[in-house]
């Protein structure tokens, strides 16, 4: 018999969970993407970045962008949630093994969200940047839409799908296999797990699953806030190979990996934890 699903919770429980957490780690997230767009000869730290955004623009400026961020975690978190959550029964159901419905459904997840969601995580980017010409969300994608065609909404989307894909399949599988641990090894099931068992899981889950997709990442940022009338890119592949020729491996690829941990760690262990505990409440107050 098919499990019993609930969507509606899901969806709800992962839009919370996402408002939550982007909130939280916004003035990171706003240093690390002009970290990342930078080359590295353009910027010696990241550590530097921090007092020229206070001294500069003043403390509101660190959640710059943070409303259009906000505006797609929404839609971006429940339909990840969502997504995940249906395709790891129905593929549980079709007889694959938990931990394998795990890694596929939350690998089906990530892609099935940055296909409906991509054109407000560019124009989230974009509005981050310093000396930003857009006034909101929707003026970024009419005026890009407008200087560059439709297309330019989905720019570097390929770079993001090839590497949400295997993040949000070892995220998800990570914190499946964390949470069963730590509940081995204090003695309780998934279900009765604490708040602060949950988000250690989901830090940890968070941190192994961004440190082995980061370069895609990177490559992502720079696409996305590229203002030329060509791709940046050829392809991630060419992507790869450029950044890595031309800037080498830790000042290039793995630029600002850092500072995401300081990022990745909170954000993950927040939403992950939050979405678990939100969607219990909610699907025992359906019951």
């Amino acid at each position: 018999m098919p499990k019993k699903t609930n969507p509606k919770e899901y969806f709800i429980a992962g839009g919370v969970a996402g408002v939550v957490s982007r909130t939280c780690i916004a003035p990171v997230e706003r240093v690390k993407i002009l970290y990342q767009v930078a080359r590295s000869e353009q910027q010696a730290s990241w550590l530097a970045l921090a007092p020229r955004i206070l001294r500069e623009e003043g403390v509101l400026a660190f959640w710059k962008g943070n409303t259009a961020a906000v505006m797609r975690v929404v839609p971006y978190m429940s339909i990840t949630f969502l997504s995940y959550e249906e395709f790891r029964a129905r593929l549980q159901d079709a007889g694959l093994q938990k931990q394998a419905a795990t890694l596929a459904g939350g690998s089906l997840a990530g892609v099935t969200a940055v296909a409906l969601t991509y054109p407000l995580d560019l124009a989230r980017a974009t509005m981050a940047m310093p000396g930003t010409p857009y006034t909101s969300m929707a003026d970024a994608l009419a005026r890009t839409a407008r200087e560059h065609g439709i297309g330019a909404w989905y720019r570097g989307m390929g770079s993001t799908i090839v590497g949400v894909a295997p993040y949000n399949a070892l995220k998800f599988g990570a914190y499946e296999a964390l949470k069963a641990l730590v509940g081995g090894v204090f003695g309780r099931d998934e279900a009765t797990l604490r708040p602060w068992q949950r988000v250690g899981a989901g830090a940890l889950a968070g941190l192994v699953a961004q440190t082995a997709v980061y370069p895609l990442d990177v490559v992502r940022r720079r696409s996305q806030t590229h203002r030329g009338a060509t791709p940046l890119y050829n392809s991630p592949l060419h992507a790869l190979r450029t950044i890595a020729a031309e800037e080498g491996i830790a000042r290039g690829l793995y630029r600002g990996l850092t500072i995401n941990w300081l990022k990745t760690a909170p954000n993950v262990a927040i939403y992950m934890s939050l979405y678990d505990i939100v969607k219990m409440w909610l699907v025992s107050e359906k019951s």
